[in-house]
């Protein structure tokens, strides 16, 4: 084999490796996010993983839609606030954030947490 030729598979395989250790790491949506949302919560459900658990919150804005975004909680009175508007079909307003870079494992499936309900 050349020494260029090692030099390329030697590239290709660290790009292959960088990806593969990025989609691992990060969710979806990278970037530091603020926002929020007025709806229904429509399920919360507690996702677990061999270490880390999360409660992760679908939430719709459209009453009409049957879109839901979705969200985690990791502070438990909000997850409680939540699970009695979701019972009584109540529409909240959520407060929601994710950091520039959030772990997978941080959120477990949900692309950003939910930290106030209104």
């Amino acid at each position: 084999m050349a020494k260029n030729d090692k030099k390329v598979a030697i590239l290709i395989w660290s790009v292959i490796i960088l990806f593969f250790t990025w989609s691992f790491l990060f969710p979806g949506q990278i970037g530091s996010s603020n926002g929020i949302h007025t709806g229904l919560v429509t399920a919360v459900e507690y996702n677990s993983n061999i270490i880390w658990g999360s409660h992760i919150v679908y939430f719709q804005t459209i009453r009409a839609s049957s879109y839901e975004n979705k969200y985690c909680v990791t502070d438990e009175n909000v997850k409680n606030k939540l699970i009695k508007a979701q019972k009584e079909k109540k529409e909240i307003t959520i407060y929601y954030n994710n950091n520039f870079v959030m772990w997978k494992w941080q959120c477990n499936g949900g692309e950003s947490i939910i930290y106030k309900v209104e």
